[in-house]
């Protein structure tokens, strides 16, 4: 039984997404295996993603050891011969849980170079985005859905497993809580209740498994972790995700959003990286985000809401 208490985050309306995130990233060190000590006295700063400087000198905590991974040789395969995506994937280089004030390798972490592999802005059609960016309205947590879990994670640096039989794909994502079942070779419902994740089909292209994902629930955001901001969409929304599972240590994710009401042309992300867990004793961890925890901070909040509308 593990030792280390679960940190007790909470975040209030004043807080916004700083606290949020400092309960996220606390939360996540804790909920890993394979967490790194903080360092001692380091000599030089990182500033964001994938921009950290050299691993200073004679510093505690191993990150002067941490590197991209080798491709590891092939990748393994299923029964029927197709790439078996079965793994804990970490999106980064190294194989591992890590956070955005380590001082690293930048080839390590990013999930993408945008010098090699730009990721483009959304184009909104005329009069849309200032429909469809507005304010989030459930409070500072990420909410689970496609596609946010996936691409938020450029941000949130936490883990996703993949349980690959050759009938069927299972994705659990550690933060936010999320889970995914993808069936094979089976078609949309003709008229799908919308839900945060959508009605997702799956194909094999080759080597990428290619997912379809319809009825995804109006109130989910887009979001890309990549500098431009999350929006909503409508119901004629439509996602495309590839994964492709290039080594036994890599695997790649890209994704296509196409809604001809909200875009005035597909969005397609950069291929991100992901990279399977190195460490044979890193487990699932559970990391869970509440908007406030506490009845009474409930209750201040509801209040101040009463009295703003009384206003």
């Amino acid at each position: 039984m593990r030792q280390d208490k679960q940190p007790f985050c909470y975040s209030a309306i004043s807080a916004a997404a700083l606290i949020a995130a400092l309960c996220v990233a606390s939360s996540s060190a804790f909920a890993q295996g394979n967490r790194i000590p903080t360092p001692k006295s380091p000599d030089d700063s990182c500033t964001g993603y994938g921009e950290c400087g050299k691993a200073p000198k004679n510093i505690v905590g191993g990150f002067e050891n941490i590197h991209a991974l080798p491709p590891g040789g092939p990748a393994p395969r299923m029964s029927d011969g197709h790439v078996d995506l079965t793994g804990r994937w970490y999106p980064d280089a190294a194989g591992r849980m890590l956070q955005v004030a380590y001082p690293l390798d930048p080839t390590s972490f990013q999930q993408f170079d945008p010098k090699k592999t730009p990721e483009a802005a959304p184009v909104f059609k005329p009069g849309m985005e200032a429909k469809y960016k507005r304010p989030v309205p459930y409070g500072d947590c990420d909410q689970a859905g496609t596609p946010s879990t996936t691409l938020e994670q450029l941000s949130q640096h936490a883990p996703m497993e993949l349980i690959a039989t050759p009938q069927r794909l299972v994705m659990l994502y550690e933060y936010p809580m999320d889970v995914r079942m993808v069936y094979f070779n089976r078609p949309h419902p003709k008229d799908p209740d919308p839900t945060f994740n959508g009605d997702t089909t799956a194909r094999w292209e080759g080597d990428t498994l290619v997912l379809d994902v319809i009825a995804i629930d109006e109130r989910m955001r887009n979001f890309g972790g990549g500098g431009y901001g999350s929006w909503y969409h409508s119901d004629q929304q439509r996602i495309t995700e590839r994964i492709t599972r290039t080594s036994k240590n890599y695997l790649t994710y890209q994704i296509t959003i196409e809604d001809p009401v909200v875009l005035a042309q597909p969005w397609k992300s950069a291929p991100r990286i992901w990279t399977v867990a190195q460490d044979p004793h890193d487990e699932w961890g559970e990391v869970f985000c509440t908007l406030n925890q506490e009845p009474e901070e409930y209750n201040k909040i509801k209040a101040h809401e009463a009295q703003q509308k009384g206003k």
